[in-house]
């Protein structure tokens, strides 16, 4: 959480476990009163722009999908309300709704705020942005317009491959050192199809069966060919991708896209607030 001034000066900085799972009986409200009461107490009441889960249907309220295409700039006009005492306006940040070629449809909540605000600290009005995590997104940006994404849910899937099947159970902490990585990433090269990456995952236990990969190489091995087969599925055309997250996922990203031969570069880390600034002061809940 950040407070920040007018002109996007940072005010002070705040972390608490508020996630949409944490919070309980639904009591969003009481949380968020209870997070920011220093900043009231000494402010008053203050405006609040909220994105991601919260505007989700488990969350506080749902907010609607903008269907893509969509203007950044509309973001801002499409806000949710939201009362709260002690406060000022507090808006939810709509998400974003695509669909493949299939007609099946896709969603995103927070990324856009990140991507918002990568435009506006890059003096961009696109490109291809990828931003990992729990729910991969790689997102096409042209003239200032989400054009499409998709999501690929890497993250969650190696989390619940390593503590909830047999892969787990030969798999010691990370060596640190990359090679059982950099080895992930070169078995993801070439597979074809949702079959080979399958069976390439099995792969994880019976290396470490014959000894053939060491116990504090097997986590790293799975999170390089998991993240190799994502990047090798949005490879061709795409060009160079701006790598949107935390500082460890986006290296481990950006270390596999150069052993495929992917151009990356890393967005600025104030892509967060940065993008709620912005849709702040389209919404004039700041004036600038």
């Amino acid at each position: 959480m950040y407070l920040l001034t007018a002109d996007g000066g940072v005010l002070d900085e705040r972390e608490a476990p508020l996630g949409i799972m944490n919070i309980a009986g639904g009591a969003f409200a009481a949380a968020l009163h209870d997070a920011c009461r220093p900043w009231l107490e000494r402010h008053g009441p203050l405006p609040a722009l909220l994105s991601g889960m919260i505007g989700s249907r488990q969350g506080w309220i749902e907010a609607p999908y903008l269907p893509c295409p969509v203007a950044l700039d509309e973001l801002g006009r499409h806000l949710t309300p939201i009362t709260v005492p002690d406060f000022g306006p507090i808006r939810v940040a709509p998400g974003v709704t695509a669909r493949d070629r299939d007609g099946v449809p896709d969603v995103m909540r927070g990324e856009e705020c990140q991507i918002v605000g990568a435009l506006a600290l890059m003096a961009i009005d696109g490109g291809t942005f990828l931003l990992p995590g729990t729910h991969s997104k790689t997102v096409t940006v042209a003239q200032g317009r989400i054009i499409g994404f998709h999501t690929c849910m890497t993250g969650e899937l190696f989390a619940a491959l390593r503590t909830h099947t047999i892969l787990g159970r030969l798999m010691g902490a990370a060596s640190g050192d990359g090679s059982g990585f950099a080895r992930g990433v070169d078995a993801a090269r070439g597979l074809q199809g949702a079959g080979q990456l399958l069976h390439a995952i099995f792969a994880a236990r019976t290396l470490r069966l014959f000894d053939e990969l060491a116990e504090d190489e097997a986590a790293d091995y799975l999170s390089g060919l998991l993240i190799g087969a994502e990047l090798g599925g949005i490879a061709a055309g795409d060009g160079e991708l701006i790598l949107i997250g935390s500082a460890d996922l986006a290296d481990r990203y950006r270390r596999a896209a150069r052993r495929l031969g992917i151009a990356t570069r890393d967005a600025p880390a104030a892509c967060v607030r940065a993008g709620h600034l912005a849709l702040a002061t389209q919404a004039g809940l700041v004036r600038r």
